[in-house]
């Protein structure tokens, strides 16, 4: 362990930690993304703490507003 690292730096390897150990068994999805050209790989952990009819929701507000918005 790096005996130079701050205490926020401790406590947030410790909250990953955690949550890695808490969701170990959901299921993950590994993709990569360029942006910029810059490789990104991306890690999802899907955990199931969303609520799928809000999150349709936002997002058919949203893909209504951004059409109305170039019309």
């Amino acid at each position: 362990m790096n005996t130079n690292a701050t205490a926020a730096e401790r406590k947030k390897a410790v909250n990953a930690k955690m949550k890695q150990e808490q969701y170990r068994n959901c299921p993950t999805r590994t993709t990569v993304q360029i942006i910029d050209g810059c490789r990104y790989i991306v890690h999802s952990h899907f955990v199931g703490e969303k609520d799928l009819d809000e999150v349709m929701n936002i997002l058919a507000v949203d893909a209504a507003l951004n059409e109305s918005e170039t019309a």
